[in-house]
């Protein structure tokens, strides 16, 4: 939907575009989790982490 590539920046783009209409900063976190910490976790391991949703 966002005509990114599968890269750090472009999963920032992709979050960015999904948790706009999100009604609370709870559920943009969990986004954030799904889609830019694991994103940025299988750019750095070369694999899927397991699933684990952070909460700062």
């Amino acid at each position: 939907m966002t005509d990114t590539e599968f890269s750090l920046e472009g999963e920032i783009v992709a979050y960015k575009f999904t948790a706009k209409p999100a009604p609370s900063l709870d559920i943009q976190k969990i986004i954030y989790s799904e889609i830019v910490l694991r994103s940025a976790a299988y750019l750095y391991l070369g694999h899927m982490a397991a699933p684990k949703i952070v909460f700062p």
